[in-house]
């Protein structure tokens, strides 16, 4: 448990902590590959040890990708996003749509029919009486 004069933590590290550290990460590695490939460049151009001229230049191309690797760690520091928190899901109920009542349907008519084919009378007004077209007669 990390006690500061801010805060509280209980092993929890925030985004700008996070970030904080990559940057004082990055420019610590960026000043060693800087102090190792200067010191391998002034060895080949001032002769200030004896070592061989290959070691130099190893030296010096060692600290150079060092140096470019804190660059990029540097950078990424500055940039990064720091862990973010899953969105919340938000439940909305949908209400539900208020139906009409529906009208009972209504009972069509029985329109009788013919006792010899079966198939449906017709009611003449004028004789007021049920007449099929097929057999051609009143019932």
């Amino acid at each position: 448990m990390a006690i500061n004069k801010y805060n509280i933590s209980l092993g929890i590290v925030s985004a700008k902590s996070l970030k904080k550290q990559a940057v004082i990460q990055g420019v610590a590695i960026l000043i060693v590959g800087a102090i190792i490939g200067g010191f391998g460049y002034a060895d080949i151009e001032y002769y200030i040890t004896e070592l061989p001229y290959e070691i130099d230049l190893a030296l010096y191309y060692i600290g150079s990708l060092i140096s470019f690797i804190g660059f990029v760690y540097l950078i990424y520091g500055i940039v990064a996003k720091g862990p973010q928190p899953p969105p919340r899901t938000v439940y909305v109920p949908t209400p539900t749509p208020a139906y009409a009542p529906v009208a009972a349907p209504q009972p069509q008519p029985q329109v009788p029919r013919c006792p010899t084919c079966g198939q449906p009378l017709e009611l003449i007004q004028q004789y007021n009486r049920w007449y099929c077209r097929t057999c051609q007669k009143y019932v």
